[in-house]
């Protein structure tokens, strides 16, 4: 069976995930809370570390 034997068009890929809202929430949750993950982890890489005086002083 091809496709010119079908009678239904073929619906695209954008248009089904743009008619589910569920579908468009969940995928807007997760996307930020990805990134901001991701952010979040970049950020605490790049702290410096603290110099041996200061947490000398600290642990006294």
């Amino acid at each position: 069976m091809s496709e010119e034997e079908n009678d239904e068009p073929r619906v695209p890929l954008f248009k089904i995930i743009m008619d589910d809202i569920i579908l468009l929430l969940f995928l807007g949750v997760t996307i930020y809370a990805v990134f901001y993950l991701l952010w979040g982890v970049m950020e605490i890489a790049t702290v410096p570390n603290l110099p041996e005086d200061f947490k000398n002083s600290i642990l006294k």
